[in-house]
């Protein structure tokens, strides 16, 4: 059964059909074969009977030929019937059929018909005299016609037919024998006398006859044959002759008897003729009928196997035409249904069978299913209009909260800077922190919006990766340090300089991870392991690992879906939505990446993502620096980050322990860099005073782990870097020229480069007053002179006529005339003059992405979402070089 269940159906059906057709067609040809054998064999037998029937006809008429020409007779009746016989044995030798029965024996039996046509014409002007031989030689070829017709016997035929055609042969040679009988009588009389030789052959001839006799009789011979026989062998000259053949056996016989016999013998010839000539026309008549029976027979037979045939034939080949017409319209049927096509058309009814049912019920089943398919289209329409709306809705809410979040989160940085007291100052951050969360807040739910309505969109592009894993771990530091935890970063030394996805994204992902691992975790570690993987396509593996909490396994199946943490009680004591990791889970899967956790509950947390990047044609070269630096680790826990930095970097790198173990180090070269590690072990102030009066030229940078900051010991050094935050930091350090540790200490950095001599003035379009505030102030902070417009057709205006401006601040919803409109017609008019583009800024409260594009479509250079700080605008002003 499981080796049929292998095959299609329709394999199994044409198997069906095909092989019990094989099988009769088989079981017909052979019927066939058979009936037209039994055919072949009843026509050789017909012909065969009237080839002996010709034949004793010539014996006769040979006989009356040779008897009128020894009595002198007009025998050309005789010469004309005879040929007439012999012509009709040569045409039966010509049929195909019993040419191929009886072979080269045709050829014998031609050769001999025309020897007996010569015989025949020579008798005709041969004398009596010679009677005898002619006789002889004529009966001696008629011998030889019936034993080569004769042997050819048909065993093909049925037994019934077999024993006519036996009991005919039997008939044709008793009358050939008793032909020969009355010519040889004929030839003795005239001489009178038998000899001994004479004598063996009537003997011989005698015996042929009356064994062939016995046959017929015995065999063949019907009850009216045998009493016409007896009734014929009792009369006088039958009985009279009877005695003189005893008596020539016995040689006893007289010259007068023996001219008497044949008389006698002719008479008897003649009945014997007569009567078994009626026997041989009445075995022939019995043949043919039998014959002609068994043909209607085999005809009938072979007709109603051929009808029997031709209708399986059209059965099994219209079932197999149905059922395979009937699965396919099917399949084609369930295949479009399977495509959720719209073309899975109605399966054509032609019939009242099993199919037509079963295809009734699949119909009726299309309808429901395309009923229900539409209804799902129309709910899917308005879900997607519901959706649509949501997002419409919360676009604007988010647009609209940002706005005063916008003055929030400005004024406190304002704030901030007018010199507070402690209290004051920690109030003030809580305000910051609850601002930022807040914001937080609101990107989560506007970014899982999208991710529902499929309008988020990904925007890789070339970063590095690592100088993204320290920004984002230090995003976290100051709630790490708040709570004791350890923040460690572990870097794969394989991993690229740059590679190309989404940036912001895969940070988001991370971001939404610590900040998870931080707030479970009240003692202990965070850890961050970056890994690259070489294969195809590339792949990076990010692990965040802390010794929080840890969650229970029965809950880490839905920790991921939207709104869920792993108790509802957390939210109260912990905060948060539960949107993170499920924003996370969405990303990833968009990345083409993926996301798992490892948790014990008590012990803590591993989430492990993987993502696939790009690598850029060209990796960045670094310029190897080559300056000689000395490294006192103190036994920190991050000696090996920091070699491999200084290795990245191209330093010359001596390292020690400690600072009283310099005395063992041969230096090789002038100490440029002396990176100190600070520790709680050690007595700082006083290896800082060593170092100073041993490297006198050098520059001493320390480096504190990010729980153990010391500002009053940082003063005496000329550069500071809290781990584990490396990377670009940690270049910066190195590259930074040799100042004394009080200027480079006290003396506070500015955010934006200004030349002294600078005349850049900004124009600020903006239609709100707070926000006109907020980016005024950050201005007047950085010493940059500024003009203020309430909307984008006074901007328009004021640009056209000519205001010189160093870049513009550009909001893009406001009355009169948008933001977007009022940058086309800039950009339209700098076309026009020819003149350099004014950097254009775009800052907004939209975070859409279509909103984003449209910026830059108008011709935006730079985008700024709100609500901002003043490193964001500054940056940004440093990046398109605006002072």
């Amino acid at each position: 059964m499981r080796t049929a269940s292998r095959f299609s159906i329709k394999t199994r059906l044409m198997l069906l059909c095909l092989v019990p057709m094989l099988v009769i067609g088989w079981g017909t040809w052979n019927l066939f074969s058979q009936f037209q054998s039994q055919l072949s064999s009843y026509r050789v037998i017909t012909e065969k009977i009237t080839m002996l029937s010709h034949i004793t006809n010539v014996t006769h008429l040979m006989y009356q030929t040779m008897i009128g020409r020894t009595n002198g007779d007009d025998i050309q009746p005789y010469l004309a019937q005879l040929d007439q016989e012999l012509n009709a044995v040569n045409g039966l030798l010509d049929t195909q059929t019993y040419t191929g029965l009886i072979g080269n024996s045709g050829l014998l039996i031609k050769n001999n018909v025309a020897e007996l046509k010569n015989l025949a014409r020579e008798v005709n002007s041969a004398s009596a005299s010679n009677m005898e031989d002619y006789g002889q030689w004529s009966f001696d070829l008629i011998y030889e016609l019936l034993v080569e017709i004769q042997k050819r016997s048909n065993h093909q035929a049925p037994s019934e037919i077999h024993t006519l055609d036996v009991v005919y042969d039997d008939l044709s040679w008793f009358l050939y024998w008793m032909q020969r009988e009355v010519w040889f009588i004929r030839g003795v009389s005239e001489t009178g006398n038998f000899d001994q030789q004479q004598l063996g052959q009537y003997f011989q001839i005698a015996e042929r006859e009356q064994q062939h006799l016995e046959r017929f009789i015995d065999t063949g011979a019907s009850t009216a044959q045998l009493d016409q026989i007896v009734k014929l062998f009792a009369q006088q000259d039958f009985r009279q002759g009877a005695l003189v053949r005893d008596k020539i056996l016995h040689q006893e016989v007289t010259p007068q008897e023996l001219t008497g016999y044949v008389q006698s013998i002719e008479n008897r010839q003649a009945a014997v003729q007569k009567l078994f000539m009626g026997f041989s026309d009445h075995l022939s008549r019995q043949i043919e009928q039998r014959v002609a029976s068994d043909t209607q027979r085999i005809t009938t037979i072979s007709a109603g196997v051929a009808l029997v045939f031709v209708l399986l034939l059209i059965l099994g080949l219209g079932t197999f035409y149905r059922i395979s017409s009937k699965l396919n319209r099917i399949l084609d049927t369930m295949g479009r249904l399977r495509e959720q096509r719209d073309s899975a058309k109605q399966i054509p009814i032609d019939g009242n069978d099993e199919f037509s049912d079963f295809c009734r019920s699949l119909n009726h089943i299309v309808q429901e299913m395309q009923a229900h398919e539409a209804k799902l289209i129309h709910a899917k329409e308005e879900a997607v209009a519901a959706n649509r709306a949501k997002s419409f809705f919360l676009a604007n809410m988010s647009h609209e909260i940002r706005t005063p979040l916008n003055g929030i989160i400005g004024m406190t940085e304002i704030l901030a800077s007018t010199g507070l007291n402690t209290n004051q100052s920690e109030v003030l951050a809580d305000i910051d922190t609850s601002s930022h969360s807040l914001l937080m807040l609101l990107n989560d739910i506007l970014d899982l919006s999208k991710i529902e309505a499929g309008s988020l969109t990904l925007n890789p592009n070339s970063f590095n990766f690592s100088e993204m894993v320290y920004d984002t771990v230090n995003m976290v530091n100051s709630k790490a340090v708040s709570q004791h935890i350890a923040l460690n970063i572990q870097l794969d030394p394989a991993l690229p300089e740059l590679v190309i996805a989404d940036e912001y994204r895969v940070k988001q992902i991370l971001m939404n991870l610590l900040s998870n691992a931080v707030k479970f975790t009240q003692d202990g570690y965070v850890n961050v392991e970056v890994n690259y993987l070489d294969q195809s396509p590339p792949m990076i593996r990010c692990s965040v690992t802390d010794t929080g909490k840890g969650i229970e396994k029965s809950k880490l199946t839905t920790i991921f879906e939207p709104f869920t943490q792993e108790d509802g009680s957390i939210t109260r004591r912990y905060g948060g939505t539960g949107l993170g990791l499920a924003i996370c889970h969405e990303l990833l899967e968009m990345m083409h990446g993926s996301i798992q956790v490892h948790s014990t509950k008590g012990l803590g947390s591993q989430f492990e993502f993987m993502i696939p990047v790009d690598l850029p044609t060209d990796q960045p070269a670094i310029a190897a620096l080559g300056e000689y630096t000395l490294l006192i680790n103190n036994n920190s826990n991050y000696s090996a980050a920091i070699r491999r930095e200084c290795q990245r970097l191209g330093l010359d790198l001596v390292e020690t322990n400690t600072v009283a173990q310099l005395a063992e180090i041969a230096f090789t070269s002038s100490v440029v860099n002396v990176l100190y590690c600070y520790s709680l072990a050690q007595s700082c102030r006083a290896d800082i005073a060593v170092l100073k009066q041993r490297f006198p030229h050098a520059k001493l940078i320390m480096l504190q782990h990010h729980l153990f900051t010391n500002k009053e010991v940082a003063e005496l050094v000329n550069g500071r870097i809290t781990l584990p935050f490396l990377g670009s930091r940690f270049e910066r350090m190195i590259r930074m020229p040799l100042v004394s540790s009080e200027a480079s200490l006290n003396q506070e950095r500015p955010l934006l480069a200004v030349d002294a001599d600078s005349t850049s003035r900004i124009l600020i379009v903006e239609d709100n007053l707070m926000n006109q505030k907020i980016a005024t102030f950050f201005l007047e902070k950085a010493g940059l002179e500024y003009v203020i417009v309430s909307n984008g057709q006074e901007a328009v205006d004021i640009v056209t006529q000519g205001g010189q401006f160093s870049a513009v601040l550009m909001d893009c919803m406001m009355p009169v005339m948008d933001g977007f409109t009022a940058t086309r017609k800039i950009r339209e008019w700098e076309a026009e003059k020819g003149l350099k583009k004014i950097p254009i800024i775009a800052l907004t409260a939209s975070v859409l992405d279509e909103d984003i594009a449209h910026c830059f479509e108008a011709g935006m250079d730079a985008y700024l979402p709100k609500p901002y700080k003043s490193k964001q605008l500054f940056d940004i002003f440093n990046e398109l070089e605006v002072a």
